[in-house]
């Protein structure tokens, strides 16, 4: 597809190469793989990157809902794999301050989970505040809508707006939307005194719940651990377990993590799930790492039998770090453990993990601080 509008199929056979002359001028846009017809990315050169950021920020109805979140997912993944330069990915993500349309907004949340989660390990850090600050410069604009009302009937939205609704809320939430924050808080506080009268809809009750408890008192906290034990629903019983884990209280989440170990209220097939979600918060991956390197022992005894339970947890905690410390961490921990039980694997994928998460903090992940930097001001000058 092309500025022109004209758009053509042509068939080429593995490993061949074909050359389309004339097809555009140089100041003209062409896009390939139209509303993902094949199984494969396109890249382009940066002359015609910057035609379609361009293109997106004036009308992105130029092109399809399907193929604006192709160009975003193949931006950020050949960034990934140093085929792009991330910046091409960021500047592109910026059109969505006008999208309407959740396939495209999705694909951003997924694509910039990876850095929000890298920068995430420094959370009182600049380079994630300003991660946090995009984000909410993109999604903001849909909050603020009408049919983002927390009063709005739900049954009167159609699906993807109610998928939009649910997944903007939840973003913006968790990364530091005041207006959100304060939303669900509100509406925390009357579903507690009132949970009959005052129901909290399926689609955002996860992150209400998680906002709640972050925001809450003590009292808040062990009302949500009276309702964790108490309830035989098992999808209100995980949505509780999770707000549990959302506390700032670093106690209260130290506490969690050996009750782990007990199969007391925490079951032990439970385990791992609330061990991934504490070390997915904010400065929780410290917290998870300091709890299975101090209580291994104690973890080989209850999980050591139990099938791929050890290594999940292994592999989750391990998964984003991203410094040398934790490199030199983990490697002083294994060589010094005499029984890494059947997590021994786990704990040498994870290494190669680890590795690849400080290349990209050192090349992708300064690029994209950089950008950060730069374009925020813009934004703030223009609001």
């Amino acid at each position: 597809m092309t500025s022109s509008n004209s758009s053509s199929i042509q068939w080429v056979a593995p490993n061949q190469t074909r050359i389309l002359p004339n097809i555009v001028t140089n100041n003209n846009w062409i896009v390939f793989n139209v509303d993902e017809f094949g199984f494969y990315r396109v890249n382009y050169d940066q002359a015609n990157w910057k035609l379609i950021i361009k293109q997106l920020a004036t009308d992105r109805r130029s092109f399809s809902i399907v193929t604006r979140a192709q160009m975003i997912d193949d931006t950020f993944n050949l960034a990934r794999s140093s085929d792009l330069n991330v910046t091409f990915a960021l500047e592109l993500a910026t059109y969505l301050i006008n999208e309407t349309d959740y396939v495209p907004f999705r694909t951003f949340s997924i694509n910039i989970y990876y850095p929000l989660v890298m920068f995430s390990q420094n959370p009182d850090g600049v380079d994630y505040q300003n991660m946090q600050k995009f984000i909410q410069n993109l999604e903001e604009k849909q909050y603020n809508s009408s049919v983002f009302s927390m009063e709005q009937e739900l049954q009167s939205l159609d699906y993807f707006t109610r998928q939009l609704r649910a997944m903007v809320i939840s973003d913006l939430c968790a990364n530091g939307y005041d207006r959100c924050i304060k939303d669900l808080v509100e509406k925390y506080g009357q579903w507690r005194s009132n949970s009959t009268a005052n129901p909290i809809t399926p689609d955002i009750r996860t992150v209400t719940y998680c906002q709640g408890i972050k925001n809450g008192t003590m009292q808040d906290y062990e009302n949500m651990k009276t309702l964790y034990k108490e309830s035989n629903d098992q999808v209100e019983k995980n949505r509780y377990g999770y707000a549990l884990t959302c506390t700032r209280n670093k106690t209260l989440l130290e506490e969690l993590l050996n009750t782990t170990l007990g199969n007391d209220y925490i079951r032990l097939q439970d385990a791992s799930r609330f061990i991934n979600n504490i070390r997915l918060q904010p400065g929780g991956q410290k917290l998870a790492w300091n709890f299975i390197s101090q209580q291994w022992k104690e973890l080989v005894h209850v999980f050591g039998s139990i099938s791929f339970t050890l290594s999940d947890i292994v592999n989750n905690v391990l998964e984003y770090m991203n410094t040398e410390n934790d490199l030199q961490a983990v490697q002083k921990f294994m060589k010094e453990t005499d029984d890494l039980s059947l997590a021994e694997r786990a704990f040498l994928s994870s290494i190669e993990k680890i590795k690849a998460n400080i290349r990209w903090m050192n090349t992708i992940g300064l690029d994209t601080s950089t950008w950060l930097k730069n374009y925020l001001p813009k934004i703030n000058m223009n609001s």
